[in-house]
């Protein structure tokens, strides 16, 4: 994988809008849907990080672009502070008013996993995109 930007902003829900702003410079000639896609996800993934873990408490999070050696695969990575006990999951409830966050990530990635980091909780998720100017 190569990266294509990295970006460490303050654990507070306005950095959401900011996280999508960034990964939407970095990635602007893919497809305006898998773009939108990846946008919403990386939206989930930093609101989250900010409402669940250590970093909504003064903390930051960071956000790591990354897109493999052929273009087709775009990874976005977020770090929180941590201070959770649980790992992030899908809630399996639909109507319930909260926790849809990840069922979205999970129906737009191609794929989303979360690890334990050295300083805290990374949540990542890949996504097949095609660039406009591929031939």
């Amino acid at each position: 994988m190569r990266a294509l930007g990295t970006i460490t902003l303050p654990g507070v829900a306005r950095s959401a809008p900011r996280a999508r702003g960034f990964v939407r410079g970095l990635v602007p000639d893919v497809e305006p849907d898998a773009l939108a896609d990846v946008a919403l996800c990386v939206d989930e993934l930093v609101a989250n990080a900010c409402e669940h873990s250590a970093s909504g408490a003064g903390g930051t999070v960071t956000v790591t672009v990354t897109v493999s050696a052929d273009g087709a695969l775009l990874r976005v990575t977020v770090l929180d502070d941590g201070g959770t006990d649980g790992k992030p999951c899908v809630r399996g409830d639909a109507w319930s008013e909260g926790g849809r966050g990840l069922q979205l990530v999970e129906a737009l990635a191609a794929g989303w996993g979360s690890q334990a980091g050295r300083r805290g909780t990374v949540v990542w998720a890949e996504f097949r995109i095609r660039s406009m100017c591929a031939t």
